[in-house]
């Protein structure tokens, strides 16, 4: 798949990056690069995260706020970063606390340019 160099290079690029998940729009795990922990486990925090998301954005369109663009949780020991991608899907970054905030943004950010233009034709 195209796209695993550029969920390979989100994860080098952000110290104590656990994973890049690549959401389907029903919260399934399309593709994924980690490394600590198994794929599998992965893929189930990949689940939990989809199913916030969906909830999450239906709420913003009940209450007719738009979509939401960037979705941060930031729990005791990890931060999860969630952008939408075109057609329901998601790119999630899993990363350890203390997390350098910004640079997990700006990376995710460019990420999710690059698989919109390479899967979703987008300019």
């Amino acid at each position: 798949m195209p796209f695993q160099y550029t969920l390979a290079n989100l994860l080098a690029a952000n110290e104590g990056a656990l994973a890049v998940l690549f959401l389907d729009d029903s919260g399934e795990v399309v593709d994924l690069a980690c490394t600590e922990h198994e794929p599998f486990q992965m893929k189930i925090v990949g689940a939990y995260v989809g199913i916030y998301l969906r909830q999450l954005s239906a709420v913003f369109e009940q209450a007719q706020l738009g979509t939401p663009k960037v979705l941060h949780i930031e729990k005791d020991d990890v931060h999860f970063y969630a952008t939408a991608l075109p057609d329901g899907y998601y790119l999630v970054l899993v990363q350890h606390r203390p997390a350098l905030v910004a640079r997990a943004r700006e990376t995710l950010e460019r990420a999710r340019r690059e698989i919109a233009r390479e899967i979703f034709a987008e300019p």
